[in-house]
């Protein structure tokens, strides 16, 4: 009678002792070292996988490329020379002989390829104020999730385009179109097209990037003045004048000069300034000179009126200075006096 206890003891340590290897077993101890790999297409790879429990029957890797099978082994070394697949999709599996009796876990890799090009499609000019699209055309990169698509002019970034939410691991080409509303500032600007791949954790020190060719775009816009729109001037009758007309536009405005055409009035353009040359003034050159300044986009007008001094003006002027000259002496004398 007195046994029974030490039985049941005995019983208790038992299942005690096969709980506790139960619970040993029980888990699954996959450890994947580097945990994370980024790796360029055509770039050898390893990558180790392991496992703490004892119970194991063999370790391996399942990939399109370069399979592993470890019999009796606690470790499995996944090793291509060149990854020159898209899809490998490796996963390290486990075999025990206790429950989990196999463990699987899948490899993030991250294999990537540079754009084969970055171009800028644009119009062949654009007008000031309307808006217009500047694509960004980036041929053959991988994998589409990673990468991001700028667009500058000058150093400022105008826009920027992710594709986070495209899963595709194979090389797409994207064309990314940036809507741009230029001022009269933006004529002869730089633009630039940056696609880069941001990577993360594993990735290269400097994201990979490639950039286009820059490329110029003109901006059409009517000419504007560059001086009042309104002149008065005056001349002496048989003196001369130059009037004259300037004006910034694109395409570069082309002049006309409006008024009665005589023989001493002569009309000059050169390096985008326009003149009426007038010798020999007189009244009847005294008139409004009107210029038209125009391109495709609109036309600046400028008016100048002109007027033309006589010399009996002058003539009179004299006289009365010297009648004025003449009094001042007379009255002079007579105080002396």
């Amino acid at each position: 009678m007195e046994v029974r206890p030490l039985h049941i003891l005995s019983v208790s340590l038992l299942l005690v002792s096969i709980t506790t290897s139960g619970v040993s077993s029980a888990v699954c101890d996959v450890n994947i070292d580097p945990s994370r790999v980024v790796v360029r297409f055509g770039d050898p790879v390893t990558v180790n996988c392991s496992t703490t429990r004892e119970d194991v029957l063999e370790a391996g890797w399942e990939a399109s490329v370069s399979p592993v099978n470890e019999p009796n082994s606690k470790i499995a070394v996944w090793n291509v020379s060149s990854l020159t697949v898209w899809d490998a999709e490796p996963k390290c599996f486990i075999n025990y002989m206790n429950e989990p009796r196999q463990c699987v876990e899948k490899l993030d890799l991250v294999i990537y390829k540079y754009p084969e090009s970055v171009s800028l499609i644009a119009p062949e000019f654009m007008k000031i104020g309307v808006e217009s699209n500047i694509t960004c055309q980036v041929l053959d990169v991988a994998p589409a999730r990673y990468l991001s698509v700028k667009l500058y002019k000058g150093d400022e970034q105008l826009g920027n385009r992710s594709f986070t939410h495209n899963s595709t691991r194979f090389p797409v080409n994207e064309s990314i179109p940036f809507p741009v509303t230029p001022t009269r500032a933006d004529n002869g600007a730089e633009y630039t097209c940056v696609a880069e791949l941001q990577l993360g954790p594993g990735g290269p020190k400097l994201n990979p990037a490639k950039r286009s060719p820059p490329l110029k775009i003109p901006v059409f816009y009517k000419p504007s003045l560059l001086s009042a729109a309104e002149e008065n001037v005056e001349v002496r009758e048989g003196g001369s004048i130059v009037l004259n007309c300037s004006a910034d536009g694109n395409p570069a405005p082309t002049y006309e000069w409006k008024y009665p055409k005589a023989d001493n009035v002569q009309e000059i353009t050169k390096d985008g300034v326009s003149t009426v040359n007038i010798t020999r003034a007189s009244s009847s050159n005294a008139r409004v000179y009107e210029c038209h300044a125009k391109n495709t986009y609109g036309v600046a007008m400028k008016n100048i009126t002109l007027t033309v001094k006589g010399r009996s003006h002058w003539i009179g002027i004299g006289v009365l200075s010297v009648a004025v000259i003449t009094v001042i002496v007379l009255i002079y004398r007579q105080i002396k006096a």
